[in-house]
């Protein structure tokens, strides 16, 4: 999948409207990052679109194919990967079988990326760091050979130095195909990798643009996670 594509996305939670009339792109080879305050919707947003909540309204695309009304296993098949928040391990068994419970193959590559689990592969993942849980989380996903990824708050719980390690990996990722929508609460962070940049206040888009400008406009961040919306900022020297 080369392009999924969000169009007047509405989503809600027990007949409660959360999310409203969003439009995005993630495209292949790039980051796009959603940020915003809490309880804006961005975890929401993204279960909706790996098919754990249905769309209220609107349409979710792939590469120009309706997946409006596919469940989460067939948009799974469609390669589209859900990292969901909270580092989700198998405590009890080791590195090596969590990525295994996926694909057998999943090793080498694990170990290509972070190299800093080759060492942990006999060890039970409840013993690892939170940041060496993430990267299990990650490289699990990454064993479904998914064109698309969905990122929730990698972050969570991580303190900034690790998520410094965790985000040139994601960026990695991006550059060698494949399509990242990232939300993430450490937002100068993500947009140093960031391609594209929307955020979301009180369910609705207040920014969308490029990222290289907003990394030079805290000013229009700031609005922007306040809920007014902004026109993309100017390119500062």
């Amino acid at each position: 999948m080369k392009e999924l594509r969000l169009e007047d996305v509405a989503v809600a939670r027990g007949g409660a409207p959360i999310v409203r009339d969003v439009t995005l792109t993630a495209s292949a080879g790039e980051v796009t990052v959603l940020l915003g305050p809490n309880g804006a919707g961005k975890t929401t947003l993204l279960e909706a679109v790996a098919g754990v909540l249905p769309l209220a309204s609107g349409r979710l695309t792939g590469d120009g194919e309706d997946l409006t009304g596919l469940d989460r296993v067939a948009r799974a098949r469609r390669g589209i990967a859900l990292v969901e928040q909270g580092r989700t391990v198998f405590t009890q068994l080791t590195v090596a079988e969590n990525l295994r419970a996926v694909r057998r193959s999943a090793t080498d590559r694990t170990v290509e990326l972070f190299p800093e689990l080759e060492k942990r592969m006999d060890v039970q993942a409840g013993l690892l760091s939170g940041g060496e849980q993430q990267m299990v989380v990650l490289a699990r996903a990454l064993a479904m050979d998914p064109s698309v990824l969905l990122i929730d708050e990698m972050s969570l719980g991580l303190a900034p130095v690790i998520v410094k390690r965790l985000l040139p990996a994601v960026r990695s990722l991006a550059d060698e195909g494949c399509a990242v929508l990232l939300v993430e609460q450490f937002a100068t962070l993500a947009l140093e990798v960031a391609d594209t940049a929307h955020v979301l206040a009180g369910g609705r888009l207040t920014h969308s643009g490029p990222a290289a400008p907003l990394r030079k406009a805290p000013d229009v961040l700031h609005a922007a996670y306040l809920g007014e919306a902004v026109s993309e900022p100017e390119a500062r020297s």
